[in-house]
């Protein structure tokens, strides 16, 4: 392993007049060779009255330690840390203008190594709090004891990490980004951490995917990790790619139940209204049997046409008697629209029980209309209207197919959240 050293210069480096013994800077470089590192560049950072001693360190390690002069960089900090050597502030700043020295010759395979026993008491913290701040994920902090005040079975040199602190601030984040579904930025917030593993990073690939409706690349996400997985989201997502109409009514429901649960009630209209229009195409195409909608406005003549035939023409009669509660007729031509649906659903002998509950979500159908042609937003729906909402989804949902007792994204966070409690106990 490679590493890249940093420490503030003190008044006992590079040799300690008290202890008679060399100083902390070339003790640390000397238990490193010793632990088979090769040392990949010292950056040393000096005050006014330091800056002899920076020199007379950067000397000592060559003839001492044989690192190459080139290796050490020598950089005095700002003057005000000069003045006022105690504030921490000032020492945390000057200790980031050091690592950003050493960033550039950084690669993976190397270590920051912190030395937190030189300069005053304030700069040898410095290096704690960038840790704990994850600036350096990658980094060890370490601690030179005084030889004459070691106790026995002490080691001289010792690593005091403070990223346990980091992973905890981390695991806070994005525990609370996965309960708000926020997969993105949770993702964010893991490749920055030591709570990082292939398989979490996977999961908020696959959540953020298929929050989207992005099933292609939800199902190819999970697939180096397929064994290990649940087999009900590989099922849930074989369906949802071969574009099953159950299946994608289900999906809209619970990603609605999400849009709720996170107060984004514009977009949990949408959904309301995807799912309402969603469901009625279901019942329409279930019962046109073979002939599909019409997706083109060319094809809605034969549409109409191909209408007129179904059942010997009992459905387009049916139609054409039909009358709105204003008295108006319908309009047998173009697309089919939602009012025309609802028509044939309440023809339909499976399902026009649900034509109240199809009625009941009209309302906030028109809401959604609202907000999308009007620029109208919606900044709260009424505890009372989300259970009318939710409760009339579902009862529609349980007419055509079986509903989990858990969201899939719940389930989902749950898996993420225990792989990140093993990562921040390991």
């Amino acid at each position: 392993m490679s590493s890249i050293i940093l420490s503030f210069v003190g008044n006992q480096d590079p040799f300690s007049d008290n202890t008679s013994q060399e100083g902390s800077i070339v003790t640390l470089i000397r238990h490193l060779l010793t632990e088979n590192h090769s040392i990949k560049r010292v950056i040393l950072l000096h005050t006014l009255t330091t800056e002899e001693r920076a020199e007379l360190t950067k000397d000592w390690l060559r003839s001492e330690a044989n690192l190459s002069t080139e290796i050490v960089e020598i950089i005095p900090v700002d003057e005000a840390l000069s003045k006022d050597p105690v504030n921490l502030l000032l020492a945390a700043q000057e200790a980031r203008k050091g690592l950003d020295k050493a960033l550039p010759y950084l690669t993976k395979e190397d270590r920051l190594e912190f030395n937190a026993s030189s300069g005053t008491p304030v700069m040898k913290s410095a290096w704690s709090i960038l840790q704990a701040a994850g600036y350096a994920p990658k980094s060890c902090v370490w601690q030179v004891r005084n030889p004459k005040e070691m106790q026995p079975g002490q080691p001289r040199v010792f690593a005091t990490n403070v990223d346990g602190l980091k992973k905890e601030f981390d695991f806070k984040v994005i525990k609370q980004q996965i309960e708000d579904y926020n997969y993105s930025g949770a993702l964010t917030t893991l490749q920055g951490s030591n709570l990082y593993t292939a398989i979490i990073e996977t999961l908020l690939h696959y959540g953020s995917y298929r929050m989207a409706f992005d099933f292609d690349r939800a199902f190819n996400s999970l697939q180096p990790w397929k064994d290990s997985l649940e087999p009900q989201w590989i099922a849930e997502l074989s369906a949802l790619r071969q574009k099953n109409k159950v299946a994608l009514l289900r999906e809209v429901y619970f990603k609605a139940l999400i849009k709720l649960k996170t107060n984004q009630y514009a977009d949990f209209l949408v959904d309301v209204f995807r799912f309402q229009e969603g469901f009625l195409r279901f019942v329409v195409q279930e019962r046109l049997q073979k002939i599909d909608l019409p997706t083109t406005y060319p094809e809605t003549r034969k549409f109409w046409e191909d209408v007129k035939q179904l059942e010997g023409g009992k459905l387009y009669q049916y139609l054409e008697k039909y009358r709105l509660k204003n008295g108006e007729k319908l309009t047998l031509s173009g697309f089919m629209n939602r009012i025309i649906m609802i028509a044939i659903l309440e023809d339909s002998s499976q399902f026009s029980s649900l034509c109240s509950q199809i009625e009941a979500l009209n309302e906030y159908c028109q809401q959604r209309n609202k907000c999308i042609h009007d620029f109208e937003g919606v900044s709260k729906i009424e505890v009372k209207d989300q259970e009318t909402i939710k409760k009339n989804m579902r009862k529609i949902l349980q007419a055509i197919t079986n509903l989990p007792t858990k969201n899939p994204f719940n389930l989902l966070n749950e898996k993420i959240c225990a792989l990140l409690v093993e990562n921040l106990h390991s």
